[in-house]
């Protein structure tokens, strides 16, 4: 199970070089920075699967100021955040589906894959050249606790240290190994251990909330 992006993922211009992909840390609306991850995810989506697609749209490259601009837009009108939790999964297709009609591209947006299935159509979506949202939802029942997933960056000498431990929050997959998830978040690339997904989501969560957003093209099965 190897698979990946075919083309560079979503970057932003930025002081000193460019990002992988957005940031709702770039933007001073208060709503979006605490949780509006979901929105990021599913712009960056749309921008990458556009630019792709369709002449129309430009692949000329987009500065921190236009990402913000454009990004507080399309959240606006299609991806409603509500404080502090976000936007949940079923609200985030129901914006890309709005999203691809409104832009007349040919894909259809849709939650959740089964449990057993799930890293399959992870792979098969990046084989396809469809980067994957992925949710590592809330802690379930038990909203109140902290267990996380952690975040991982890979060393020069090819350990792995833990960055940061999230939960309640949405990843872009870029691509994906027999243990571990490459993943945009915050403009930055991070891992995830496959393993530790899973764990998390049997013992902590629950499927329906961390899942992906699957993406199909019109007319195809």
């Amino acid at each position: 199970m190897r698979a990946e992006l075919k083309r560079p993922y979503a970057a932003v211009r930025i002081p000193g070089g460019y990002s992988v992909g957005g940031s709702q840390m770039w933007l001073d609306n208060k709503v979006i920075r605490k949780c509006g991850c979901g929105a990021v995810a599913a712009y960056d989506l749309f921008r990458y699967l556009a630019e792709a697609d369709d002449t129309r749209f430009s692949r000329a490259e987009q500065t921190k100021e236009d990402y913000c601009r454009e990004l507080a837009r399309i959240q606006h009108r299609y991806f409603p955040l509500f404080y502090p939790s976000g936007i949940n999964g079923f609200l985030l297709v129901a914006g890309l589906n709005r999203l691809f009609r409104d832009y007349d591209l040919p894909f259809h947006a849709r939650w959740a894959a089964s449990r057993n299935k799930l890293f399959e159509r992870i792979a098969r979506m990046l084989s396809e050249d469809y980067p994957v949202i992925l949710a590592v939802g809330p802690n379930f029942p038990f909203f109140w606790q902290k267990h996380g997933v952690n975040l991982y960056r890979r060393e020069k000498n090819g350990l792995f240290r833990s960055a940061v431990r999230i939960c309640g929050h949405y990843v872009t997959v870029l691509a994906v190994n027999e243990e571990w998830l490459i993943i945009s978040s915050w403009g930055q690339i991070f891992e995830i251990n496959l393993r530790e997904y899973m764990d998390y989501v049997k013992k902590y969560s629950n499927h329906l909330f961390s899942n992906i957003v699957l993406i199909e093209k019109r007319g195809t099965d």
